[in-house]
């Protein structure tokens, strides 16, 4: 897959850091600035997805009150 990441520099590379955790990146160019006076530019990626990774997540309800008799009066 390639993506097109753009945004200031450090936006940009925060955003490849964390795509690095999600995807295998097999290429990554170097940041692009804008033309004009623009602050952002863009980095231009090639991936794939990680093969045989397995992801979980715990989570708790929040959607319901407690029993009777554990709320605090």
């Amino acid at each position: 897959m390639k993506i097109r990441v753009e945004g200031t520099r450090d936006e940009t590379t925060a955003a490849v850091a964390a795509l690095r955790e999600v995807f295998d990146v097999h290429e990554a160019s170097r940041f692009y600035p804008n033309r004009g006076d623009s602050v952002l530019g863009r980095v231009y990626l090639t991936v794939a997805a990680h093969t045989a990774r397995v992801v979980r997540a715990t989570a708790a309800r929040t959607d319901r009150l407690p029993p009777a008799g554990e709320l605090d009066s």
